[in-house]
């Protein structure tokens, strides 16, 4: 994985022109898991240890806690349970300042820097494990990804060039979707896996079954139906059944619930043009605004090449 060429700003018609629908949320959220297994596959660390840690690497020397702390917009108490578990860890070092005794300053140990090098191995491996980089949708994302990272998260200043891409994309990954989750629930008070039901049944404009529904936003079925509930308890969709099949449980939005998906979907745009389409590259923007579709047709057509797998080993029952 290569860093990205520098990119040029979308202008307005650009960005205007260039909307997110529920299935690219789909490829992020895979992105998301992706890395995520791979953290967890290589570390007992956490998202924001591993944040910590990371940004500690790109420094020339000790940094300030509190500095830090404000660099990466996290409460003290975060930063400090988290420097606590890196310490224990033996990933960094904490010293009291020659000034004032009660500043403290980081720094990387060998052992953490070694370790940031395993656990990004990790992350390309679970990416290239998820987006097969012989497929060019696919390398589309791990691209994005990275050149967003590059500029979202950008290294600290004076500090080591940037390294290790993978690395900078979990943490970009990472950052807008807690800025996604956080934005919508600011704008209609709805969870991320409420507001992606309502993104795609607003998209679909008819009733859905709640399975299917499920199935199309990668949500377990468990999850669906619980969301789904929490949706009928806000008024903003409503449960049907077919005569045909009473086992069959459908889910249509109300009139709240349509104009709470375009708030949705403009939320998730307005988001798109600060976050993520001045962070491309011209040649990738449209093929990101796109890239949910290819990967939900893929999933269907391994899902269905898995099913007739199956289909091929059944025997007799004698």
């Amino acid at each position: 994985m290569t860093s990205p060429a520098p990119q040029s700003e979308a202008s307005p018609a650009e960005e205007d022109a260039l909307s997110l629908d529920s299935t690219y949320l789909v490829a992020f959220e895979m992105a998301h898991d992706a890395l995520c297994r791979g953290l967890a596959a290589a570390s007992t660390l956490n998202v924001t240890q591993y944040r910590v840690l990371t940004k500690l690497l790109q420094a020339p020397g000790p940094v300030n806690q509190g500095e830090l702390g404000r660099l990466l917009a996290l409460k003290p108490n975060v930063v400090t349970h988290a420097v606590d578990g890196l310490e224990a860890a033996g990933y960094v070092t904490r010293s009291a300042g020659s000034e004032d005794g009660r500043t403290r300053f980081l720094a990387v140990t060998e052992a953490g820097a070694a370790h940031v090098a395993t656990v990004n191995e990790a992350l390309v491996d679970s990416l290239y494990a998820t987006f097969p980089t012989e497929n060019p949708t696919y390398r589309t994302i791990l691209e994005a990804a990275i050149a967003a990272g590059a500029r979202i998260e950008p290294p600290l200043d004076g500090g080591r060039p940037p390294r290790f891409p993978a690395t900078r994309a979990l943490m970009a990954v990472e950052l807008i979707r807690q800025e996604t989750e956080r934005t919508l629930r600011e704008a209609c008070g709805a969870s991320f896996s409420e507001c992606r039901l309502v993104q795609r049944l607003a998209e679909e404009g008819r009733p859905m079954r709640v399975g299917l529904l499920g199935e199309s936003l990668m949500l377990s079925s468990v999850n669906a139906a619980r969301a789904a509930d929490r949706l009928v308890r806000r008024g903003w969709a409503r449960r049907l059944r077919s005569p045909q099949d009473r086992k069959a449980v459908y889910v249509a939005l109300t009139d709240e619930g349509a104009f709470q998906g375009s708030l949705i979907g403009a939320t998730v745009n307005d988001l798109a043009r600060t976050r993520l389409w001045a962070n491309l590259a011209p040649e990738h923007r449209e093929a990101i605004a796109q890239v949910g579709h290819t990967v939900v047709a893929d999933l269907q057509v391994r899902k269905a090449e898995r099913a007739q797998a199956q289909i091929d080993q059944l025997v007799p029952v004698d």
